[in-house]
Order: C-alpha cells, then structure tokens, then sequence
C-alpha cells in the first residue's frame, strides 16, 4: 500500500500553486524540475486525482487542490513560525549566561559542577564574575546573581535554594595547647553577619590577626596563619587544614536572583538551572557529611 502523503507531498502542491510552473516550484524548493516533477506524479497517484491542469503553459489547481490551497498556506505559515522559534531557541542556547557571586561560591560550588553543564550544553558560555557587591540588574551587569543573604532588587526575581552553616574552625598547626590561636575576620563593615556574631559569642578576646572581605581570602589567611575562623562546615568536613572546634553554627540562606528581562532567554534559562541544581546539590553533601 503507498504511504499516505506527508507535508514535504502537500508544500510540493502549494509551491506548484505558487509558482504556476514546476520550474518555478522546484527553485523554491531547492531541488531540479524533474524531481518535482517525478514527486508530483506520485502524489497524484498516490491520491487518485490529478491537481493540476495545464492552461496556457501554466499550471492551474484543479477544484479538488483549489478548495484546499488556503489551509495548505496556513500550514506552510504555521511551520514558518515554528522554525523560526527553533533557529531562535538553537541561537539562544548558544549564547552567554553571565553568572555573579562571591568567589567562595564560584570556585567551591559552581565551577566544579562546570564539567555537567558543558557537557549538557556544549554551545553556551558561562561567564563566572566574583564580586561581593549586589550585582545590577537594572544596569544588566549580569543575568543571574548567587547570594548569600537576600538582597532586594525589582529588577530580579528571586529564590532560596539552599543554606549555608558556618562553624569555628581551627588551621592545623595551629599554636600549641595553652596558646590561644587568632582570629581571622571579615572586614569591620560586615560584623553585623550571623557567623561574625557567633564569633564575638564564642571568642570575646581573642587577638585578631587579619580582616578580609573575600571569604575565600579568609579561609586561605586562616589556614596560613594557623589561625580560627567562621568557615562553612562544607569546607571544614572537606578540607583536611581544618577542624571543627565548636557545635554552635551559624546560618546563613543561599538565594539566586535572575534577571527579569533575561529569565526566558534559553541559555540563561539553561544556566539557571544548572546553578540551582548545583547549590542544591552542594547542601545535600554538606549534610550528608555532617552525619556520624
């Protein structure tokens, strides 16, 4: 039995329609005239009807093709819609997602979850920019933003997808029993953090050796200078310059902003998920290393 006819036999029609000749059909379909040719004839008998009469060198619909020739060039509109959403979508996701956050949160979560999403998605680009201050959406300096702490911002929607919990932690080789170890801290200006409170609670007096508003500088600094520091447990159960010295913790949420303008972009889009389902993922090691 022969195959019931497909779009590629129907826009055949319509281009026939179109262009009068099967000359004229055939260049616009990309192909030569004895193909077209060839495709029509086993069209027409494939339906048991001839579609086209010949009319002063021209090729006329009959009344069976004619009556339908208007939803065949809504069809024919419709695909040309739809492949160009595609070409848009394919674009998209070959684009930039330019991804903000503070270092710590770029080298220890996001960058090493690189390897899926590039596999994933082989034709975007991640642009991983460190900084502490609250990006600006309003300004399009990114499209998606990783806090630690919410952050307001009418330009952004916003979502908590996990938490951080930061301990007292102690370098290894750190000064012998009976000598009491430094403190790294923030900068003065982020004293008023939850895991800067913790610490005055826990170490009143302790002589602060270094200050830094880079937690990543922190977690270096006490580390080489055999020094305490509010670490996130995640690094203090994974890093083995460090120790737990103290129960008590401090938390702090982890929210991701979007750009509002930018959220439906594809790549970002993409992007976006890969950085929830990597900060996710990060907190559920954490706590599965927490457990004796």
């Amino acid at each position: 039995m022969s195959a019931e006819p497909g779009w590629a036999d129907l826009e055949l029609a319509q281009r026939i329609a179109e262009a009068k000749t099967l000359s004229g059909a055939a260049r616009a379909l990309g192909v030569d005239q004895t193909t077209a040719a060839r495709r029509l004839a086993a069209l027409e008998r494939r339906l048991g009807a001839s579609l086209f009469d010949r009319v002063g060198g021209r090729l006329a619909p009959t009344p069976a093709l004619a009556a339908v020739l208007d939803r065949l060039q809504s069809i024919d509109e419709d695909a040309a819609v739809a492949l160009a959403a595609l070409r848009r979508a394919e674009a998209e996701l070959r684009g930039l997602a330019r991804v903000d956050s503070v270092g710590f949160v770029l080298a220890r979560v996001l960058a090493p979850a690189l390897g899926a999403f590039a596999r994933a998605h082989p034709g975007i680009v991640v642009a991983l920019h460190a900084d502490d201050r609250n990006a600006r959406f309003d300004r399009r300096e990114t499209d998606i933003a990783v806090r630690l702490g919410r952050t307001g911002d009418d330009a952004a929607s916003i979502k908590k997808i996990g938490e951080a919990r930061f301990r007292l932690c102690r370098a290894i080789g750190a000064p012998p029993a009976g000598e009491a170890p430094p403190l790294i801290r923030y900068s003065e200006a982020l004293d008023g953090m939850p895991e800067m409170r913790l610490l005055d609670r826990l170490r009143p007096r302790a002589r602060v050796a270094a200050r830094t508003d880079r937690l990543d500088a922190l977690i270096e600094a006490a580390a080489a200078l055999g020094a305490e520091a509010m670490l996130p447990e995640a690094v203090a159960r994974r890093d083995p310059r460090f120790v737990i010295v103290d129960g008590a913790a401090a938390a702090r949420p982890i929210y991701r902003l979007v750009h509002l303008g930018r959220a439906r972009v594809a790549a970002v889009a993409a992007a976006t998920r890969w950085v929830d389902e990597s900060v996710a993922g990060w907190t559920r090691e954490t706590e599965r290393l927490t457990v004796p």
